[in-house]
């Protein structure tokens, strides 16, 4: 039984990095198109 826990945990991590990276790049580029239009 610990090992499914274990690996259902390790899942979450995995979940939870995967969204945060992808709201991370997202953050990126709207700071990156942002300060173009910006300089324009």
């Amino acid at each position: 039984m610990s090992e499914i826990e274990n690996a259902g945990s390790k899942g979450y991590c995995l979940m939870y990095f995967f969204i945060f990276f992808l709201l991370f790049i997202m953050l990126v580029v709207y700071i990156y198109t942002s300060n173009q239009n910006g300089l324009g």
